[in-house]
């Protein structure tokens, strides 16, 4: 295979649309920097590609062991893995996440370098969770803390990673709005988790929507969009910016609506979508906020 095409298929295998959740917080967590003076470039694109990196790795063991552990079958809904469809072998996936962790790893030593001890622990956890997500004999993701992950890595932990590599300083600040982003990013699980619920109950995969139901998976995801949203109103309280209030006019209403009266799983997937959207103009908006 060609070395373009052969790109193309493993950004296609590492979901390459689901790594906006990824760049969001990074932009956040700079931007908070930059309004402290503090911003380096190198080291942004070096965030940049460490977080990429990690995440997409994360995506293909994702896959990887769900296919493994018959999770992903002929029934299910979302789109088929690269794996399924037989366009990547499982020996191909584990070649690429193996060389994306190690990329990611060798970005990770170089912010040890210049950096101090506290880098350590910022690197090394998202690492253990990205692996033992869905890796190990009780993957984590098959356990019911999918959502606790997703809430921690994908929020406070990574505004205040991007914050600190830039300033080496910690603050509430950071964490403050991380969890603003961190919810939403877990309201993009719990629909991906609802739309797969019956598939992971087959597989025996402990999704907090299979432990504990459909009605609950609902009020959960209305419950962090919710929480979300108290974020910007806050800001705007303290600040008197109105651009705040805007983050809480997007298009949020039409994903509840789909979540509180699908009938059948296949629709949800329209609801990740404008999830996702959601995901992206709240974090415009909120840096434009920020800004002015």
């Amino acid at each position: 295979m060609q070395l373009k095409p052969k790109i193309f298929l493993i950004l296609r295998a590492a979901r390459a649309e689901t790594l906006v959740a990824s760049i969001c917080p990074i932009i956040i967590g700079s931007i908070l920097s930059k309004l402290e003076g503090f911003f380096s470039f190198t080291v942004f694109l070096l965030t940049f590609f460490f977080t990429i990196f990690l995440h997409a790795a994360t995506n293909l063991v994702n896959d990887y062991f769900d296919f493994i552990n018959k999770i992903d079958n002929e029934k299910r809904i979302a789109p088929f893995s690269t794996i399924q469809t037989r366009e990547t072998s499982l020996y191909q996936i584990k070649k690429a996440y193996l060389i994306l962790f190690i990329f990611s790893f060798i970005i990770g030593l170089y912010f040890i370098y210049i950096g101090k001890t506290l880098v350590l622990s910022l690197l090394f956890f998202p690492f253990l969770a990205g692996y033992y997500y869905t890796a190990g004999k009780k993957p984590l993701g098959y356990l019911g803390f999918g959502d606790l992950l997703v809430f921690v890595f994908f929020g406070p932990f990574a505004v205040l990673g991007t914050y600190y590599l830039q300033t080496y300083k910690l603050s509430f600040i950071p964490i403050y709005v991380g969890i603003g982003l961190g919810f939403i990013t877990t309201a993009v699980l719990i629909t991906n988790n609802l739309r797969d619920i019956n598939l992971d109950r087959e597989g025996n995969k402990k999704t907090l929507a299979v432990i504990f139901g459909k009605r609950f998976s609902q009020i959960e995801y209305l419950f962090c969009i919710f929480i979300a949203f108290l974020v910007p109103i806050y800001f705007f309280y303290i600040t008197n910016n109105f651009l705040y209030l805007l983050v809480s006019f997007s298009l949020i209403i039409s994903p509840i609506k789909i979540i509180f009266n699908y009938k059948q799983e296949s629709i949800l997937n329209r609801a990740l979508q404008k999830t996702v959207l959601t995901l992206v103009i709240y974090t415009i908006l909120f840096s434009i906020a920020l800004f002015f």
